[in-house]
């Protein structure tokens, strides 16, 4: 039995990338849980956006590890558009976590990248997860699902709040998991404080990271879509650029194809062409 490989250089650089992620995953999440208390360490790590949305796009990744996998053995396999679209939800929220960490969290946080749990989980993973999106892009993606991208942060604030309505320890002896979900703060809920990082409430904050997930959703959709009809119409022109005859013949064998039955018979009745002559040779 011959075994056809369907090997493309992008589809072995995306299988190596979500490998990449999906183990820098573990490597990230397990050195942090192996850390000592305070901010986001320890057993209180899995409480964190950080480590959740580690979770979601390493699992995602590691599945699509294996699914292209099989796509080069099996030509014909197509992963689901659905998970197509779970990873890009999964890659916006990763982003935020990468992005929200270097430019808010860390400044207040001096050391915090000589920290190799902090490189994996907020650097690697990351960058590794928006590169590996591009490159397996999700098919037919609209801009209506940028909504999807908004679930993962929704549901966290929703988490977070209840977390901080109940007591939970996130660490420290935090009711609350990042500053900026701190509803005791200087700034309270709409208030805006002198004192930093406190400068503005909670509301503004959540209104603003809503605003920055939606651009972040937006922007990739727009270049993905963008990404995909290069593509497409890369695709055409070299279609364009065949001879002709490469389709007629084409043609021609599927409609010899087409006449031929189970048993191997041509269905018009002309196995070899001869078959009138037999008739006539036969009424003779």
């Amino acid at each position: 039995m011959r075994v056809y490989l369907y090997i493309r250089p992008l589809n072995i650089v995306s299988i190596l990338l979500q490998l990449l992620t999906a183990s820098c995953m573990i490597a990230g999440i397990t050195l942090t849980s192996q850390m000592g208390g305070g901010f986001m360490a320890g057993g209180t790590a899995f409480l964190y956006f950080t480590v959740q949305s580690n979770l979601w796009i390493g699992a995602t990744c590691g599945i699509f590890a294996v699914l292209g996998i099989i796509q080069i053995f099996k030509y014909d396999f197509r992963i689901p558009h659905a998970l197509h679209i779970i990873k890009y939800v999964f890659t916006v929220s990763i982003t935020l976590t990468g992005i929200v960490f270097c430019c808010v969290l860390a400044p207040t946080m001096p050391g915090s990248f000589k920290s190799a749990a902090n490189v994996l989980t907020h650097v690697i993973v990351p960058l590794a997860a928006v590169i590996d999106l591009f490159i397996c892009r999700p098919p037919g993606i609209a801009y209506r699902h940028f909504a999807f991208a908004l679930i993962p942060p929704i549901y966290y604030l929703i988490f977070a709040g209840i977390g901080y309505a109940l007591n939970w320890n996130f660490g420290g002896g935090n009711n609350y998991p990042y500053f900026f979900l701190n509803w005791d703060s200087p700034a309270g809920a709409f208030g805006f404080s002198s004192e930093m990082p406190y400068f503005m409430g909670c509301v503004w904050w959540i209104i603003l990271l809503i605003i920055f997930i939606s651009g972040i959703a937006l922007g990739y959709i727009a270049l993905i879509r963008k990404l995909n009809k290069y593509e497409d119409e890369k695709a055409f022109e070299k279609l364009s650029r065949l001879p002709k005859s490469v389709f007629t013949i084409s043609r021609k064998e599927e409609n010899a194809g087409d006449n031929i039955d189970a048993d191997g018979n041509n269905r018009d009745g002309n196995d070899d062409g001869n078959s009138a002559d037999d008739k006539d040779s036969e009424n003779a």
